[in-house]
């Protein structure tokens, strides 16, 4: 039996499995504070006897198995967690932890059992609290000196808006999230009708993003997922806006190909930790 982990900025999902697709049993605990959550994760594996651990987290965190940091969380983007060694901290869990970014697990699951089968070129996006992104390339995570920080990057920014990014500002996520939709609309994104102007808008933020990448990796597939996608009249929105501003530049994938819901829905990212560690 193997587990699995999904530590999100909100919520943590926890799994045994005996493979990725045959999952024994989940739990669903709140993201409080490292040492509260942590406790909660290991007071579940604790009934559970199992060879290995795979971890999605949230980042930026280091992602070199050879370092000592493996693990840590540079940064605050979740308050309280910067400088926390996620692998160090579950290692009386188990001892065999593979560990990489909640986007490059859930685009793991994606490629293995989900819409990203047979994609040479494969990139999941989610867009919920923040904005992420994971790139796999022949169904292993493209990484530099760093993992991806795509969320990040600058977008055209037409409006009186300064985004709720706590350390960009208006860079893609502060613009186009979840909280940055509640902080111009001033109601949750999932209380807002169909009909909203707020979709169009966003729309529009997520094409920006979404040609950006489109224009530097060329992907067979973009796969859209998180809490705001779920607002399924987006998915048409986006794909006009696309067409309108890439002009017939050059050939594209058609885009109802092209861009695409989650086959594995809110599952994709428990399902490619575990898979972090079935290999």
């Amino acid at each position: 039996m193997i587990g699995g982990i999904e530590l999100g900025g909100t919520k943590c999902i926890v799994a045994v499995a005996n493979n990725p697709l045959d999952i024994v049993e989940k739990k669903v605990i709140s993201t409080s504070d490292p040492s509260n959550t942590i406790s909660d994760i290991t007071s579940f594996f604790d009934n559970f006897q199992i060879s290995g651990l795979g971890v999605g987290s949230f980042g930026p965190l280091v992602l070199d198995s050879d370092s000592t940091e493996y693990g840590l969380l540079v940064a605050e983007s979740k308050k309280g967690w910067k400088g926390t060694n996620v692998v160090k901290e579950l290692s009386n869990v188990n001892s065999n932890i593979v560990i990489d970014t909640d986007v490059n697990a859930a685009a793991l699951g994606e490629y293995r059992y989900g819409a990203g089968k047979f994609s040479e070129t494969l990139v999941y996006v989610t867009i919920g609290t923040g904005i992420g992104v994971g790139i796999l390339l022949n169904g292993k995570p493209h990484v530099g000196n760093f993992h991806l920080e795509i969320g990040h990057m600058l977008i055209p920014n037409s409006e009186n808006f300064n985004g709720v990014c706590e350390i960009h500002g208006d860079c893609w996520e502060g613009l186009a999230s979840g909280p940055s939709m509640e902080s111009r609309w001033g109601n949750e994104a999932s209380k807002l009708s169909k009909s909203h102007e707020a979709w169009e808008k966003e729309a529009e933020l997520l094409a920006h993003g979404l040609i950006n990448i489109i224009s530097n990796h060329s992907p067979d597939k973009i796969i859209m997922g998180g809490g705001v996608m779920s607002q399924k009249q987006l998915f048409p929105m986006i794909r006009s806006n696309i067409e309108k501003a890439w002009n017939n530049y050059t050939p594209l994938v058609p885009l109802t190909d092209l861009i695409s819901e989650s086959g594995l829905g809110i599952d994709s990212g428990i399902i490619g930790s575990i898979s972090l560690i079935s290999d």
